[in-house]
């Protein structure tokens, strides 16, 4: 008698475990930020979703086929809202700007697609008096004053060595920051971190 009622009892915990479970869209393969999400680059998984967790119902898998991977997107995880976008960057009033660091630049933990920074002109490089500071009445980097920016994309180290990181800026100091990373005198400072 007391096993028939433990195997009721699990049968009923069973079954509310599985009530509280729910269809979710998976990312299936990797996906670079920019890039068209195509079907086969998703599939659905049930899961036990905590509070706060804002994956994209697996009912709606069809709607994300076709817009673009606002961050990189890794096999295996759950996807959220927040990761897909129908524009592509840079959007209007932005431009982005292709920066090449020294890996001993960046930070330890990397950059990644979304992460919030400053960019900060720094002395040296080139002959300071090439500096267009003073030029257009700028209020970018080269007038003394950092410009928010954001990671738009990340590409690996090139023969040299060189991480070059696409930053999104507004446009009105894509030009100054162009002119500082020519010179080498940009400098990151990260003020958020995407999904944070």
């Amino acid at each position: 008698m007391a096993i028939l009622a433990l195997g009721v009892l699990a049968n009923v915990y069973l079954f509310r475990a599985s009530s509280d479970r729910t269809s979710v869209v998976r990312v299936a393969r990797d996906v670079a930020v920019g890039q068209p999400i195509t079907r086969a680059d998703l599939d659905t998984a049930v899961v036990a979703l905590g509070p706060g967790v804002r994956a994209i119902p697996g009912g709606q898998l069809g709607e994300v086929v076709g817009r673009r991977a606002a961050v990189g997107l890794r096999a295996g995880t759950l996807l959220t809202a927040s990761q897909v976008t129908a524009q592509l960057t840079p959007g209007p009033g932005q431009a982005l700007v292709a920066v090449p660091f020294k890996p001993s630049q960046l930070p330890p933990r990397g950059l990644e697609p979304g992460t919030q920074v400053r960019i900060v002109a720094t002395s040296g490089g080139q002959d300071d008096a090439a500096s267009p500071a003073g030029q257009g009445g700028s209020s970018g980097p080269t007038s003394g004053k950092d410009v928010a920016g954001a990671v738009d994309a990340v590409g690996g180290p090139d023969a040299d060595g060189a991480v070059t990181v696409s930053l999104l800026v507004a446009d009105g100091d894509a030009s100054a920051v162009a002119r500082l990373a020519a010179a080498g005198r940009v400098a990151l400072v990260v003020t958020s971190r995407a999904g944070s």
